[in-house]
């Protein structure tokens, strides 16, 4: 295993649309997957959801904002190499003036489910938000499986 430097979490950041957002509710953990862009210039993930009534996520952003994003990539050339980013912090509504921006972000690397309705809610009624993420506590790392290829038989 190795640690990843600043260039190479920036990469996978942005070869990566999708992560695993994790908050805490009390002593619950809740975890789900979330879209994201990479703002490389600000090093800010937004993330925008939508939320019917009386959301879950919604509530627990606001009672604890403190966050751990996951995000992680299997190598597309070397299938035994794995690549993870986790990055903590407090998930923040983006200010008016840098929708536009956080907006081209999600744009370009994004991963959106082709369904974006939420759980029956017609659409008029969802509530879509816009957060980020600073990516300034993030940490990085490279491993491998050792085993080679993933479908290769497992040892007896």
């Amino acid at each position: 295993m190795r640690g990843l430097d600043r260039d190479e979490i920036n990469n996978v950041l942005t070869r990566q649309g999708i992560g695993v957002l994790s908050m805490a509710v009390g002593e619950q953990p809740y975890a789900i997957p979330m879209s994201f862009g990479y703002d490389t210039d600000q090093a800010i993930l937004p993330m925008q959801w939508g939320s019917g009534y009386d959301g879950r996520k919604d509530a627990i952003i606001e009672s604890n904002p403190n966050v751990c994003l996951t995000v992680y990539e299997q190598d597309t050339e070397a299938e035994s190499i794995w690549r993870s980013v986790v990055i903590t912090g407090k998930l923040f509504e983006i200010p008016e003036e840098q929708e536009s921006q956080a907006y081209a972000s999600l744009a370009a690397n994004a991963t959106f489910a082709p369904d974006l309705g939420v759980w029956g809610i017609p659409f008029e009624d969802v509530e879509f938000r816009l957060f980020g993420l600073d990516t300034k506590d993030c940490t990085g790392r490279e491993f491998s499986t050792g085993h080679g290829r993933r479908d290769a038989e497992a040892p007896d």
